[in-house]
C-alpha cells in the first residue's frame, strides 16, 4: 500500500457559523482536535491547513505526526488548500477532509481509503451519501495535482468545475454512515450534531 497522509482543511472563514468551526466544542475537545485524533488512530500522518495557526489548540500543535501550514492563497477556498497539500506532502494519495465533520472516525476513513485502493484509473474517490457528493471527504491522487494548480492559477475556485475534468469515482450506497459526512456549517447544523451526540450517549437512537 502506498503511504497516504490525511489533510484537514481548516482555513475557511466560517462565515455561516459566525465563529471558527475548527474550535467548536466537541466531545473531549474541539471539532479539530477530535478529527486529528481519529486520523492518528487510523495510523496516518496529518497535515492541518489553517490561515490562523496561532489559534489552534496546543494539543494539535504538539501532537506527533501532525504538521500545520498556512494556506498557499488565503481566502481562495478548498482549491488552494488542495494545492497547498500536494505541494507540502510527498504522498501519492491524500485523504482530504474538511474540519467540520464531527462524526467522521477512523473506521469510516478506512472504508473510504479501502474503496479507493480497489479502484483503477482514478483521480479522485469522493464520498457520496444519499445522492450528495462530498468532495471534502475524499481521496485525491497526485495525478489530479496539475488540474488543481491550473484552477488556482486561473482563479477557478469552484471545486466542481475542476472535478468535472477529473476521473471521479463515487462511493457506493451504504459504504459510509450518513452522519460521517455530516457537515456542521451553521449554528443550526451544530445544534443538530449536538442533539445526535446526546442521543448516542443516552442510547436513544
Amino acid at each position: 500500500m502506498q503511504k497516504m497522509s490525511a489533510v484537514i482543511l481548516a482555513g475557511g472563514n466560517s462565515s455561516r457559523m459566525g465563529t471558527p468551526k475548527e474550535l467548536l466544542t466537541w466531545r473531549e475537545g474541539t471539532f479539530l482536535t477530535e478529527l486529528v485524533r481519529e486520523v492518528r488512530r487510523g495510523g496516518m500522518d496529518c497535515l492541518v491547513i489553517s490561515n490562523y495557526p496561532e489559534r489552534l489548540p496546543a494539543e494539535v500543535k504538539q501532537q506527533p505526526g501532525v504538521r500545520i501550514t498556512t494556506d498557499l492563497v488565503p481566502s481562495a477556498g478548498p482549491v488552494s488548500g488542495i494545492v497547498t497539500a500536494f505541494r507540502v506532502c510527498q504522498d501519492e494519495m491524500l485523504l482530504v477532509l474538511s474540519c467540520d465533520l464531527p462524526f467522521m472516525d477512523h473506521k469510516q476513513m478506512e472504508k473510504l481509503i479501502a474503496h479507493a485502493l480497489e479502484q483503477t484509473e482514478w483521480d479522485v474517490v469522493a464520498a457520496q451519501v444519499d445522492g450528495r457528493l462530498h468532495p471534502l471527504c475524499a481521496v485525491y491522487h497526485r495525478s489530479s495535482q496539475m488540474y488543481w494548480e491550473q484552477a488556482l492559477q486561473n482563479n477557478e475556485l469552484r471545486l466542481m468545475a475542476t472535478l468535472d475534468k477529473l476521473r471521479l469515482c463515487k462511493t457506493p450506497d451504504g459504504l459510509l454512515d450518513s452522519w460521517a459526512v455530516f457537515n456542521a456549517n451553521t449554528p443550526e447544523e451544530y445544534e443538530l450534531a449536538q442533539n445526535e451526540e446526546k442521543k448516542r450517549k443516552t442510547g436513544e437512537r
